[in-house]
């Protein structure tokens, strides 16, 4: 009897190591990529010096703060003839166990970077906004927390960015606020899954011609310089999803009044490229979700991608 007991014991804790690696090896490796940043038109008033740009990435992976900047010094510099980031750029990766989860917020600044107190400022309001999203606190998620969280997050923030002059502001001459967007990505039951949310429109209206700032997963208009076959430069149109479907594009528009001219308006056109990688290192699929038709093909945008 004894030896029966003894039996069933060893198997019992058998079954917890068996358990237990098989939970370890549920961990996933991912890696998120910005593969290009490209200036449509500049953040320049005179609309020739060429900007200097930077990123802010912030956020949580596996329970652990993400605080970023890229580059960690200096600045990229970035004109319609050379984009900013031209070449795969990681800007996270880890492994993530099951229902494991990390949030990036990536955030495009325009200027010399010298402004730490007000980037710090910035920051600061955005943990904040953040921390108020219930799923945030969470160690793990369900495919049911993900729409609640993408959502919740973007609700909480918003309110940040619409006040973002009162930090960032030409008159004051400090940086310059470009645009964001968060990405999502967490491991589901063995599988990487991921969802791209752009902050949207923070200010103006949609389809009107007055100031606003948005970011949005939307065509461009024909105004991208790209090489052709030939190697020379060419406007096209890029569409929110690459040819592939494994790189999604974040258009960030600024129109604003022009200082020295009120009744000249300037804009500000960016696009930032982004590619996720799990096991197999090769780029994810994304899916456009949410579609919102306009009037016509450059005006019509998607809540999110996943």
């Amino acid at each position: 009897m004894m030896i029966r007991i003894r039996l069933a014991e060893m198997m019992a804790v058998g079954w917890l190591l068996v358990s237990a690696c098989a939970v370890r090896a549920a961990a996933m490796p991912v890696e998120v990529d910005l593969t290009a940043v490209r200036t449509i038109q500049l953040a320049s008033l005179d609309s020739k010096t060429p900007d200097q740009v930077y990123l802010l990435i912030s956020g949580i992976a596996a329970g652990k703060d993400v605080a970023d900047r890229i580059p960690k010094e200096k600045t990229l510099t970035a004109s319609p003839k050379e984009p900013a980031v031209s070449a795969p750029l990681a800007i996270w990766k880890g492994e993530l166990d099951n229902g494991q989860f990390a949030v990036l917020t990536v955030t495009l600044m325009q200027g010399d970077g010298t402004d730490d107190a007000k980037v710090k400022e910035f920051l600061d309001k955005l943990t904040a906004a953040d921390k108020q999203t219930p799923e945030w606190s969470k160690s793990t998620l369900t495919a049911d927390d993900i729409p609640k969280f993408a959502t919740g997050l973007l609700k909480n923030q918003q309110p940040v960015i619409v006040k973002i002059k009162d930090i960032f502001s030409r008159e004051a001459k400090t940086d310059h606020y470009g645009g964001q967007f968060n990405l999502l990505v967490w491991n589901n039951g063995g599988k990487i899954a991921k969802r791209l949310d752009p902050i949207g429109l923070t200010f103006g209206e949609h389809f009107g011609t007055d100031l606003k700032i948005y970011s949005k997963l939307k065509a461009t208009r024909s105004n991208v310089l790209l090489k052709d076959d030939s190697g020379q430069l060419t406007e096209q149109q890029l569409l929110p999803l690459d040819d592939d479907e494994t790189t999604v594009r974040v258009k960030m528009l600024e129109t604003e009044a022009q200082p020295a001219d009120k009744a000249t308006k300037h804009v500000t056109d960016y696009l930032t490229e982004v590619q996720v990688k799990d096991a197999s290192e090769k780029p994810m699929h994304w899916t456009l979700e949410g579609e919102n038709t306009g009037y016509d093909v450059v005006h019509t945008y998607y809540d999110y991608a996943d």
